[in-house]
């Protein structure tokens, strides 16, 4: 436990009933902590944030890499009553929500990243742990937050809180936390009662890309068309010369009109 935490603690514990919060300098993966806490039977609320990752892994298993230090990394489980489709679209409001707590500015690009400043700045990744028992479906979501990260690789646009709060310090990971878990919980809430639906129009007006040209690398191929929509399912509609595809997963390159 670090120094910071008291409000973390309270924070937490608020927004959900079973909120625990274990902090680790150096782990493989937290995603890794958590499903095994969830195999273990731990409630909903079961939180590991760590100041470095060897092993962290986003969408489609890539790596989530970020200097010691530089980026909040943090996992959560949660077992939600509605269907863990909604999870992704929650996590990405509840991100936004807390980043625009801070005053920036940020935008989703589905399916699972946030971006402020012309870069990257964050990601989440939902998993489904089938071997948890108890209530519901367990789902472990992992997010990653840029906070004080200088280079990025080659080719990739990224972007740090430390920058776009300049000449303020940005958070620390407690604090981002703080901030980020009654977002998540007021999110989820919105989600178990009104279902995605209930989400889709904060989603859609913070989305980047819908109504402009898209090229997506599926498990089934390269889709190419314009992205029109998001669907009840989460599901990014594209139409293609061929007709309107549904994506569920995919990398997606958002083409900038002219």
């Amino acid at each position: 436990m670090r120094g910071a935490a008291r409000p973390l603690l309270v924070a937490g514990a608020t927004a959900f009933p079973g909120f625990s919060f274990r902090w680790i300098s150096r782990t493989p993966s937290t995603q890794d902590l958590v499903r095994a806490a969830a195999r273990a039977g731990a409630p909903a609320g079961h939180l590991v944030a760590a100041g470095e990752q060897t092993a962290g892994r986003g969408r489609q298993g890539r790596r989530w890499e970020a200097p010691p230090g530089g980026a909040l990394l943090a996992s959560i489980l949660l077992r939600p009553r509605a269907s863990a489709e909604g999870v992704p679209l929650a996590a990405g409001l509840a991100v936004t929500d807390a980043i625009a707590h801070l005053g920036v500015d940020a935008r989703l690009k589905w399916p699972n990243d946030v971006l402020a400043g012309g870069g990257k700045l964050a990601g989440f990744h939902a998993e489904v742990e089938p071997a948890a028992p108890g209530p519901g479906v367990a789902v472990v979501l992992g997010i990653g937050v840029n906070l004080r990260i200088d280079g990025f690789p080659e080719g990739v646009a990224g972007a740090s809180l430390h920058r776009l709060l300049a000449p303020s310090p940005p958070p620390t990971p407690e604090e981002l936390l703080a901030v980020l878990l009654p977002a998540l919980a007021a999110r989820l809430r919105a989600l178990e009662g009104g279902g995605i639906g209930a989400l889709l129009p904060d989603w859609r007006a913070r989305a980047v890309g819908l109504g402009g040209p898209v090229v997506a690398e599926t498990p089934g191929g390269r889709v190419e068309g314009r992205a029109v929509d998001i669907d009840a399912d989460g599901a990014l509609l594209v139409e293609t010369a061929a007709g309107t595809v549904r994506l569920l997963a995919g990398d997606a390159h958002f083409i900038q009109e002219r």
